[in-house]
Order: structure tokens, then sequence, then C-alpha cells
């Protein structure tokens, strides 16, 4: 790894500790950008400010918890292209866990599951703040960075996305499924309500603490899956 490289690296996980000694605000450009970016599409607005878009769903069933260490890619410019650091660039992964990084990532990761590549626009309060990361990063600078967790090498929590549209009983859609889910909810999109109530309860006699945390997932998802189909009155978990 190069200097500059380390050092940039270094910036990143030390910032939460610096933070506080800034007064952080987004300069002029970056709210022009991040005001028009907001509309683009794809594009989500958090109530924090982070914008972000998903570039590929992964398929990865939990969300890492704030100090759960990931193995991750990433690359990072500002809104003029320049770039100012890239683990791809390096040839190799970096590990690192949400509380130790800027919050805009702290955030972010804390919403994606192994697989996920999004792309970040961050602003300067989520970032550097008005010090920026001299000389790279200039103070009150947007940033935007797009980054994979490749691997979640820590504590988890268990990822529940998948929304299933509905008029009446007939499904018209999904939000925030993978590949996965979406294949289940088209496999029993046409079952009828007895057979629904049915299989949730198949589903739940399966679960044992023996079995392993893989299956144990799936059976989770597809009974969350299930909980928003028709299905006979009295089978509400």
């Amino acid at each position: 790894m190069t200097t500059s490289m380390s050092t940039m690296l270094r910036s990143l996980l030390l910032l939460p500790l610096l933070v506080s000694l800034v007064i952080a605000g987004t300069n002029e450009e970056g709210l022009e950008f991040l005001e028009k970016n907001k509309d683009a599409e794809g594009v989500i607005t958090l109530e924090s400010g982070l914008q972000y878009k998903v570039l590929r769903k992964g398929e990865g069933v939990y969300h890492p918890t704030v100090g759960a260490p990931c193995s991750c890619h990433y690359e990072g410019t500002l809104i003029d292209g320049t770039k100012f650091d890239s683990s791809y660039d390096r040839g190799s992964p970096t590990t690192f866990a949400p509380n130790q990084v800027i919050k805009g990532w702290t955030e972010a990761m804390q919403l994606m599951v192994e697989g996920d590549k999004w792309q970040m626009f961050i602003p300067s309060e989520l970032g550097y703040g008005d010090n920026g990361s001299p000389p790279k990063i200039p103070g009150g600078s947007v940033l935007i960075f797009t980054m994979e967790i490749l691997e979640i090498q820590g504590d988890k929590v268990p990822a529940m996305t998948c929304t299933v549209t509905l008029e009446g009983d007939t499904v018209q859609g999904t939000t925030g499924c993978n590949e996965k889910e979406e294949k289940y909810v088209e496999k029993i999109k046409a079952w009828e309500k007895k057979k629904v109530s049915t299989e949730i309860k198949r589903l739940g006699n399966m679960k044992d603490g023996k079995m392993k945390p893989e299956l144990m997932a799936w059976i989770d998802r597809r009974v969350h899956i299930l909980q928003q189909m028709p299905k006979e009155e009295g089978d509400e978990l």
C-alpha cells in the first residue's frame, strides 16, 4: 500500500474521533449537487441527508451490527470525478467496522447485506466536515463512494426487506427482494389462502436449534413473505 493510500485509509478510520471538533457544513456547490441528485433515478435520500443508489442487490440475509468488522471494496471521488481513494486500485479489500469510519459509511453499512454494492452521496457533515482531508479533499466537500460488502466478519442481525404489494388478493409486485426471494414470490403468488396458512405452520415446525444458520434464515425469510400474502383468518404470527 502506498503512503498516500495508507494516509487516506487512516483518515477514514480516525475521523469519528475528530468529527466532534469540526463544525461541519456542505459547501454551496455540494448542496446544489445533492438537491439535483435526489431526483435522479434510483436515488434514495435518508433523513440524515445521506443519499444512495443500489447498484447490485446482494444475496446476504444479514446486516452487520455497528461493531462488526466487514471486508469491503470501495472507491471514493469528489463530485467533479476526482478520485481520492480506491481499494480496487490497491488490488485487495479492506476490513473495518461501521463504527470505525465516517458517519455516512456508519449509517449505510448497517443497511447493507453481503453482496450489496451501493453508490453513496455523502454530505460534508457525514464525511470530513469543514476541515476536509488535505490535500485531496477540500473542506465542505460532498463525497461519492462506490462500496460493496464482501463479507461480514462479526455480529449480524437478520435483514427482512422483501415487501409484497397486493391489490386485493393479487400480487402486483415486490420491493426490496433479492433474486431468491423474487423467485419464491413467483412460486407462491397463485397459492390458495389455505395452502399459504398451512405452509406458514409447516415452516414454523421445521425450525430447530441445530439447523444451520443459513437454513434458519431462509425459513424466516419465507415466513416473512408468506405473512404478507392472502391467507386464512387467524394465521398472523
